[in-house]
Parts: structure tokens; sequence; C-alpha cells
């Protein structure tokens, strides 16, 4: 059966012969493009027009359109708005509520889609994203969505927001949800800024001394009578290395009593800054101290001894020596 709703017809002009030819019977071309009774090639008659196909098609054509209709032009809601244009939530409270007002056609079924889109804050690290359908009933002039927040009040960062949108409300609506950041106590950040700094420092004094008592050391190895100045400097080296030392495990005990949190943000921030200042011994001394210090955090193990050593391998320098024997 052909699905054509125009169709060429053929005849047999074999009168003498062929049965077909004599009734005058009319024929879609066969594949062998032949008559069925004589053989003979079948000639054009004329084009056939299918009330009956053309109907089928027509009908076809109208259900798949009509089908087709809401998805390419889906329906748009004129009287659906948003009960504020922003709306602000503390952090801590973990949930955000947003309010629709629906403002004509209260008697009817409404489907409104809606959406979350980031902004400053970020699905899934400080929002929980939406995409969803809201119904509105017979009656019901308001409706309610709550959106979780995701906490990190252990980050000390700005107030962030982001967007939520009705999909088939005309002019796509949005509302701004203002996240107010609860922060962190001032004090701590303080505190941890001060102490990343102090250790920071002596950090990189102490990788400084320990390869200056390296290269001293192995000097002073090879002379039988040094100079009074060079074993000075030596000695003087070693006296503050064991006070920076002292020092050192001072200030990471006092870590002990600020929060993990706040300090690892800490680190990050200040090594952020020695290198974009470009402070290539301060930055790799902060680092291998970073490393140290949150380990003593989690282990609340004090090892002076590898610390020092670790430090002592962060300045990379070759012993020399001028033409009067000083090191330099």
């Amino acid at each position: 059966m052909s699905i054509k709703p125009i169709k060429a017809q053929y005849y047999c002009n074999n009168i003498e012969h062929c049965s077909n030819a004599r009734a005058h019977k009319l024929f879609t071309k066969s594949y062998a493009n032949k008559c069925g009774v004589c053989a003979q090639p079948l000639l054009f008659a004329r084009w056939h027009f299918s009330f009956v196909t053309s109907f089928s098609w027509v009908l076809c054509l109208s259900t798949l359109a009509a089908l087709s209709y809401p998805y390419f032009f889906p329906k748009e809601y004129e009287n659906i708005t948003f009960s504020s244009v922003k709306t602000e939530v503390q952090e801590s409270n973990a949930v955000v509520e947003v309010t629709l007002h629906r403002t004509t056609n209260i008697d009817l079924v409404q489907q409104i889609e809606l959406i979350t889109e980031d902004g400053t804050a970020k699905a899934a690290e400080d929002y929980r994203a939406l995409d969803i359908a809201l119904q509105f009933q017979p009656g019901e002039v308001q409706k309610s969505i709550n959106i979780p927040i995701i906490p990190d009040s252990d980050v000390y960062e700005n107030n962030e927001m982001f967007y939520i949108k009705l999909k088939n409300v005309k002019g796509q609506p949005s509302h701004i949800v203002m996240i107010v950041e609860a922060g962190v106590n001032k004090d701590l950040v303080e505190k941890s800024s001060l102490l990343v700094s102090n250790l920071s420092a002596l950090a990189a004094d102490l990788s400084n001394d320990l390869k200056q008592l390296e290269i001293l050391g192995n000097y002073l190895s090879t002379k039988e009578n040094p100079k009074a100045n060079l074993v000075k400097n030596y000695r003087d080296t070693q006296d503050n290395i064991q006070r920076a030392r002292e020092k050192y495990i001072v200030l990471f005990n006092e870590a002990l009593d600020l929060d993990p949190n706040v300090l690892r943000n800490t680190l990050d921030s200040h090594l952020e800054a020695l290198k974009k200042q470009q402070f290539h011994t301060q930055y790799e001394a902060t680092t291998v101290m970073k490393a140290q210090l949150l380990d003593y955090l989690s282990s609340r193990v004090s090892n002076s001894p590898k610390w020092l050593e670790e430090l002592g391998e962060v300045v990379k320098l070759e012993v020399k020596a001028n033409n009067n024997g000083s090191v330099i």
C-alpha cells in the first residue's frame, strides 16, 4: 500500500491480445513496468489523487503538530510573581523560603516551571540546585518553595547570591537569594593571621640559618686554624637556631587554641601572597611549615629534629669562598 496522496496510473494498449487492455484497466506501475497478462510495457495514463491517503496525512500531521506544539511553543503565564525581588537568608539557617503569588486565573490549574541559576553562589557548594514544576490548584493564590543552603561557616568569605527563575512565565522573572555569610570570629581570624605571619618569617629564618650552619660547618672542618670570626659566626648561628627552634615549638602549641579551618585558610592566603610577591625562599619554607603544622594539629606529636631537617633542605646553596678563604 502506497502512502503517497498522488499516484501515477498506467494502462496496457495491447487491445488485440490483452484482456486488461480491452477492459481499459488502470494500474500503478509495477516493479517490472510491464502488463501482468501480456507482458507489454505499460504506458502513462494520468495522475490519481487519493482522498483517503490525503486525509490520513492531514490527520497524522495535525496530531503531530498538536502534540509537539507545547514543546516548541510552551505556554507562558503572565499572572505569576515573586512576593519580593530579593530574599536574604542567614547561612546558618540552612534553608531559604521563597513565595510565589498568583494574581489572576485563580480557578485554573497552572503548572509553573522553576529553576535555580548560579550567581556568586555555586550549586552543590553553597546551595542545592532545583529544577522543578510547581502546580497551582484551583483556588490557590500562593505557593512557597524551600531551597537548602549548604553552610560553610568555617570559611571566611563575602556574602554570595544565586537566582530563581520562572521558565514558563512571560519575561522569565527572576528572584535574587542573598546568602548572608555566618563568617568566623574576627578575633580568631586576626590571631590566625598573626600566628601564620610569625611562623612564616621564622620558618624562612630557620631555613637560611640551617643552610648557613651547614656551609660554615663544612668549611671549618677543612681548616686547622679557622678564622676567629668564622668560628664566632658558626656559634652565633647555632644559638640563633636553638632560640628559633624553641619559639617555633611555642607557636605550634599556640596554634592548638585556634580554629583549624580558619588556620588552614589563613595559611593558603599567606602562601598566595608570598607567591605573588615572589618571595621564593619564604614561600618554600612556609609550604614546609604548613605541612608540619597541619600534621601537628592532627597528631599532637612534636618532632622538632625532623622539622629542622626539612626546613634545612629548603635553601639550596653551594659552598663558595673568596680569595681570603672567607665563606661567601
